[in-house]
């Protein structure tokens, strides 16, 4: 997958820490500062960066990436944990949207992300 950016978990001491802090925080303002500039922040990119802190917070790795870029159907398996067979027999029941790409199936990062939230 082409994501812009990979975070690895954070080791446990930094992973605790920060855990402390977004918890602490949750519902609130969040500030950002950058090179000594504070940056204010909407509530979608508020929500955003408290998402990204909370995953990073949970030893989680982090991925970035754009939501609109296609999708390879082994792509869209890992992407929902499953085989390569099932996403076919998915988007062949018409129970995934795909896009064709001459004789492959490409699939959006965002309408994989809806399906497997669907069943979360």
């Amino acid at each position: 997958m082409d994501f812009r950016f990979v975070m690895p978990a954070l080791e446990s001491r930094s992973a605790t820490a920060l855990a402390a802090v977004v918890h602490e925080r949750t519902g609130e303002e969040v500030d950002v500062r950058i090179a000594g500039a504070d940056i204010p922040l909407d509530d979608a990119s508020r929500g955003a960066v408290l998402e990204l802190l909370t995953q990073l917070a949970t030893a989680r790795a982090v991925a970035i990436g754009t939501v609109d870029e296609l999708l390879t159907t082994s792509q869209a398996a890992a992407v929902l944990g499953v085989s390569d067979t099932y996403v076919r027999r998915l988007a062949d029941a018409g129970n995934l949207p795909i896009e064709m790409r001459g004789t492959h199936r490409r699939f959006r990062l965002e309408d994989l992300l809806r399906h497997r939230d669907r069943f979360r």
